[in-house]
């Protein structure tokens, strides 16, 4: 899954804040984009729940929800975990390992310090491009700061019938700077290499762009 669509379906699931925490299970890790489950447990944004009593049976194509049976160690045998089938008559017992009924818990607080901390960003290899989940350099009050202004320039730009997104943006990026230093303290003051490591994730520009008034046209107050 890619890592933009995955941190969608992680907010979705919240529906928009009517939802305090939700629960995450061991097969559903399994499908995170590398590194996400390491970077969400260093951060210790999950915390753990009770194991799984239900899961999805892997005995065959079907892939029922089936609850999960435990046999108590015995005789020297092991703890068993098994999903008995009713649904064919050649299955019978499942096996289930134990590690697929491991479940944790992610808050909407947890959600909202990984939204603050990390980035989605684009790797580039021989297989194409794939959205990854990195951890941004930018202090969460620049991210916050600049979240603002982009939605300030979208609002503004469609108020004046032109077309903006955060993925192409206007102009060079030093037209843009101009316009950061002028809106917000946070944002402003910094190197222009410094300004392009923590603008990564959040906005990008075209290359070979030119010089633009784009700006100026939406925010003049900021440029007198």
């Amino acid at each position: 899954m890619r890592a933009d669509e995955w941190l969608a379906s992680l907010k979705a699931r919240f529906k928009d804040g009517k939802v305090g925490e939700i629960l995450i299970g061991a097969d559903e890790v399994a499908d995170w984009p590398e590194g996400a489950f390491a970077a969400f447990e260093n951060d210790r944004l999950l915390a753990p729940a009770t194991p799984a009593d239900t899961l999805v049976c892997l005995g065959c194509e079907e892939a029922c929800f089936m609850p999960v049976n435990i046999l108590p160690a015995e005789a020297g045998r092991p703890t068993r975990a098994f999903i008995a089938c009713d649904q064919r008559d050649d299955m019978g017992r499942v096996r289930v390992e134990f590690s697929r009924l491991r479940q944790w818990r992610l808050s909407r607080a947890a959600l909202e310090k990984v939204e603050a901390k990390f980035i989605l960003v684009d790797n580039h290899d021989n297989h194409g491009t794939e959205v990854a989940l990195k951890k941004s350099k930018a202090p969460a009050t620049f991210r916050a700061a600049l979240r603002d202004l982009l939605a300030e320039i979208d609002e503004r730009a469609k108020a004046q019938g032109l077309d903006f997104s955060p993925a192409a943006m206007p102009g060079r990026k030093v037209d843009f700077k101009a316009l950061a230093d002028a809106y917000d303290a946070e944002l402003g003051g910094l190197a222009i290499a410094t300004f392009d490591d923590y603008l990564v994730g959040m906005c990008s520009f075209r290359r070979g762009a030119r010089e633009t008034d784009f700006y100026r046209r939406l925010f003049p107050e900021a440029f007198k």
